[in-house]
């Protein structure tokens, strides 16, 4: 059996014009329920691109949408302030 030599970049693929913080991606360990995995696999097949792509677009709409906590508070805000011009209204 031959051995492949892995060959490591000697310099920065982009340089410094090239770079964007919005668009730098770290390489983590993470451990994911398989079924989970399978479907965006799936998922990435009919859609013809890479499971990770759709994982990161996941996790991004994840913290990107309000927190329940926080959606909870703006429906009791809202209810309260209904209810409350409601009663106002017929007083």
């Amino acid at each position: 059996m031959t051995k492949k030599k892995i060959n490591y970049a000697k310099h920065d693929v982009l340089s410094d014009k090239e770079f964007s913080a919005k668009t730098a991606k770290e390489r983590i360990t993470i451990w994911i329920d398989e079924e989970v995995v399978d479907a965006f696999r799936a998922r990435a097949a009919d859609e013809g691109t890479k499971y990770q792509t759709l994982v990161n677009s996941a996790l991004r709409a994840a913290i990107t949408k309000p927190s329940l906590v926080k959606r909870v508070e703006t429906l009791e805000k809202t209810l309260a302030d209904s209810l409350y011009g409601c009663e106002k209204a017929s007083a």
